[in-house]
């Protein structure tokens, strides 16, 4: 008789997968999983960053009572005491971060200041990894406050290596792209010919990448830029020597190892954290133009309002794009949402709705691919970018959208970022020895 052995994830993992999706889609344990799930905690070899995101999902879902057995691995009654819930989970982690993990389990949000003070631990080598679980779930599934987003990602700057902090050599402004850096499980990746094209609009083109802290765990711009054999930028400096045909990628490990530590945390907790909306707006060299993705509708405008509060000119952020990456579908419309800094620092929004087949004419069916394939990947982008085109119609055809919509985004941006702070880009070249001995400014292109 032959069996089949399948790779059956630990009941901790499941946990998380059940309580901790978020407002809509948490559920209650079964109680076979329940039970599984108690057995594990008395093992005691959870991680402490699964266990503290399993019972942040747990509490802000509410505790059914089929789950009060898990009662059994700490003491009666605990789930109504953050108090002792906190101590149990985190007892390692410093007094005022314990504090904010009592705050937050009782559903209170933090001021910006409390927010900095706790991105700072949240990126420290302290002791703590079970407040950290705690706290990334805790705060994604009861959606983070603004002033929570910019505290942290004040905190996450500081975490910038010094080569990243060195002046930017003068030239053309620069472009950020920065896509989920879980990559894509059903389509192909087009980002560096979009990084290209960009450059031939008269952008340096800069891309933020990093490893893959899952869930998709296929592919992601990491793996195509080193099958591509791009060098990885190691600092500011060199976006004055050199570039690649499709701009300079920067790895996270090399921008920030405090937040590349953060990739072995993430796959421990599953759900993806505040992380996957911060860190792609590390804006290291100082950016005239951030662009980033958001796919599920409230994040359009919580990333619009991430990078306003960060001080970018001009931001673009791609909405109900292809799932992954910034690319545009062939079959339903794309929100390219727009912010153009003014003078006084306030902003001006634009919202362009883009019809790919409007543009480029009708479509069949969209593409969806069940076993994307980095290689096949990598080959079309050679092709593309040697000939202008592939022997696949729908990836030229997605190549082509794409770039005309950011044509459109950045051309809005052009006409509207009024920045007092930034000159434009003909004065700009007017003034460049200016520009790159004055400290405030050679940062700003």
């Amino acid at each position: 008789m032959i069996t089949h052995q399948k790779n059956i994830e630990s009941a901790i993992n499941r946990g998380i997968k059940t309580v901790g999706i978020g407002k809509k889609g948490s559920k209650h344990l079964s109680p076979e999983l329940a039970k599984e799930i108690l057995a594990q905690l008395r093992t005691d070899k959870i991680p402490p960053a699964a266990k503290g995101a399993f019972f942040a999902g747990l509490i802000n879902k509410g505790v059914a009572p089929e789950e009060k057995i898990l009662e059994k691995a700490f003491a009666p009654g605990i789930f109504t005491d953050s108090n002792r819930l906190v101590e149990f989970l985190s007892k390692d982690a410093p007094e005022f971060v314990q504090k904010i993990c009592t705050q937050i389990l009782n559903q209170q949000t933090l001021d910006r200041q409390t927010a900095y003070q706790l991105g700072k631990f949240l990126f420290s080598t302290e002791p703590g990894d079970g407040a950290r679980g705690l706290i990334a779930s805790f705060l994604r599934v009861r959606y983070e406050t603004p002033e929570e987003y910019a505290g942290i990602l004040q905190a996450m700057q500081e975490t910038i290596a010094g080569p990243f902090r060195e002046p930017v050599p003068p030239g053309k402004p620069i472009i950020q792209l920065a896509e989920p850096f879980d990559g894509v499980d059903h389509s192909n990746m087009i980002t560096p010919l979009v990084g290209a094209y960009l450059q031939k609009l008269g952008y340096r083109t800069l891309h933020l990448i990093s490893r893959n802290s899952g869930p998709k765990l296929i592919f992601n711009l990491l793996n195509i830029a080193q099958s591509l054999k791009i060098p990885m930028a190691k600092g500011n400096s060199d976006l004055g020597r050199w570039s690649s045909d499709f701009g300079w990628f920067i790895n996270q490990p090399d921008l920030s190892p405090a937040i590349d530590r953060w990739v072995e945390l993430r796959l421990q907790i599953i759900k993806r954290p505040f992380l996957a909306t911060l860190e792609r707006f590390l804006n290291p060299a100082g950016a005239r133009i951030m662009a980033a993705s958001a796919f599920h509708p409230p994040y359009g405008e919580k990333m619009l309002t991430i990078a306003e509060g960060a001080g970018v000119p001009g931001i673009i952020i791609i909405r109900n794009g292809i799932e992954g990456t910034m690319a545009f579908p062939l079959k339903r419309e794309v929100r390219i949402l727009c912010s153009a800094r003014q003078a006084g620092g306030k902003y001006l929004r634009w919202e362009i709705i883009f019809n790919a087949e409007q543009y480029s004419g009708y479509v069949g069916t969209e593409e969806k691919l069940e076993h994307p394939s980095v290689d096949e990947n990598i080959q079309l982008i050679e092709n593309y970018w040697r000939d202008q085109k592939t022997d696949n119609e729908l990836f030229d055809r997605r190549v082509s959208a794409t770039c005309e919509g950011f044509r459109q985004a950045v051309d809005w941006l052009g006409k509207n970022v009024k920045n007092d702070v930034i000159a434009s880009e003909a004065k700009q070249s007017q003034n460049q020895e200016k520009i790159a001995s004055s400290p405030a400014k050679a940062g700003s292109q």
